[in-house]
Parts: C-alpha cells; structure tokens; sequence
C-alpha cells in the first residue's frame, strides 16, 4: 500500500513555531512564580527501577502517589486526559528504555504498550486509568523477569541443576563448588548476584516447593518427607516449612490434599 506524502510548508511550520514559543515562555513563567517545577522524570525513573526488579508492590506505590507527590505538568486542558497523557508517555518511556537496555524482547515489550496504550485510551474515569496503567507495567515487568531467567549466567544454571538432582541429600556450597571447578566465593557471588537470594535461601525454597508437592500428591507420612528433603528433624521441617507456607504440613495437607499416587521411596 501506497503511504502518502505529508508536504510540510515552512510558512505553516513558522507560525507554529512562533505559537510554540509564546506559549512555552508563558508557561515557563508561570511554574517560576509558583516553584512548580517538573519532578516527574524522578516518578518515571521510580517505576522504571521497580520493573526492573519486578517490585510491584512498590509500583503500585508509585502510581497512586503521582497525582499527591509529584508534578508531572498539565498535558491537557481537560484533567482525565491529562493523566491519559501521563500514563502514555510513561509506558511508552519504561518500554523504550526496557528495549533499549535490553532487558526485555522488544516485539513483546512495545506489544504491551501497544495494547495498555489503546485500554488507557478507553477508560472513561481515573481509577479505571490507574487499573490500565497497572495491568500494562504489570505485564512489562513479567516479561522483563522472563527475559532475565532466559537469560541467566550458565554457572547459575549449571548450580540449579546440580541442586535439582541433589535435592534429597546434604548439599554443600564446597561440594557444588568443586563439581561445576569454581571456588565456593565466586559460585556464592555469581549466584546472589543473579537470583538476589543466596544459595542456601534457594536450596531451602526449592525443598519447600518439592515438599508442597508431596504433600498434595502423595501418601509420604511428614517423618518421611522430612527425611527425604534431607531436614535435619520432622520439627525442623515444620518450623521451616510453616515460616514460608504460613501453614504445618499437617494442615497444608488437610487443606490441599487428594488422592494418592503411587508412593515413591526415598532415596538412601
């Protein structure tokens, strides 16, 4: 398809310019008499930070105070759409900047845009805007966490993969370490540094995990399971588990159990 070709005549372009800048000046002013001066780039560079570690609690913060906290300047005479313009220019921002640091796949990250740019345009109240403006970042952020899982250090991957077949035994970060032929101060660096949890936080939440299956999948007694994930008693096990679930594997059971699978022994 043939696109036309926008002829811009300098005569219009002039005039513009000249409106442009009265009305700049004029606004200029006007913030200067009131100390109302931009400090959105700091709202913009909070969120951005936030996607980036996939802090939504945090985000959320960060909308709802825009309005309170921040002057992001007029962006329209009539105040919803305003705030839609707000909104889009910060998506289209924390996209961009996602992509260009490469964070994110850019097809996917400006697809979201797309698609929260066009709900934001539809809304027809402020808090439906916030709903909108949350969903889209909520999404750049989740593809942002899957890039980077994608995409992490082969050491990291290669120490998830000996913890995943050494589950039920004692795991060492020594042992580990000399496995994958690292010392055991840069296996621990490299690791913090790409899951920003230590090695033994995440051998603890994957036992968990195996656990939680357990526990709703089969007829393991809790001694059982105890000793399989290699705690080192049934009460430390329960202790651990229930500051993580927030339940006992006694009632975690009672409330998600079914029906049993084929018991599998633990392993010597």
């Amino acid at each position: 398809m043939e696109r036309e070709k926008i002829t811009l005549s300098k005569t219009y372009l002039n005039q513009y310019q000249a409106s442009f800048e009265k009305r700049y000046e004029a606004l200029v002013f006007e913030r200067q008499e009131h100390s109302y001066l931009h400090n959105s780039v700091e709202w913009g560079n909070w969120i951005y930070d936030c996607l980036k570690e996939n802090d939504i609690d945090s985000m959320i913060d960060a909308l709802s105070t825009v309005t309170v906290d921040y002057h992001p300047g007029r962006l329209a005479v009539n105040d919803l759409r305003s705030k839609k313009n707000l909104f889009i220019g910060l998506i289209t921002a924390v996209s961009n900047w996602a992509a260009r640091d490469r964070l994110v796949d850019n097809e996917l990250v400006l697809t979201a845009a797309d698609v929260c740019i066009l709900m934001c345009e539809e809304t027809n109240s402020y808090p439906e805007l916030l709903q909108c403006a949350y969903a889209g970042l909520a999404k750049i952020s989740d593809l942002m966490k899957q890039y980077r899982e994608r995409q992490y250090h082969p050491l990291v991957k290669a120490t998830k993969e000996y913890i995943y077949q050494h589950l039920h035994g004692d795991i060492k970060l020594t042992d580990i370490a000399s496995y994958l032929g690292v010392t055991s101060g840069h296996l621990s660096r490299t690791f913090h540094h790409a899951e920003g949890i230590t090695l033994n936080q995440y051998i603890t939440e994957e036992r968990i995990h195996r656990a939680r299956n357990l526990l709703r999948y089969s007829d393991y007694r809790i001694t059982e399971i105890a000793s399989y994930l290699a705690f080192s008693s049934p009460s430390h096990f329960t202790e651990i588990f229930k500051a993580s679930t927030g339940k006992t594997p006694t009632e975690y059971r009672r409330d998600f159990s079914t029906s049993p699978i084929e018991k599998i022994s633990p392993k010597k």
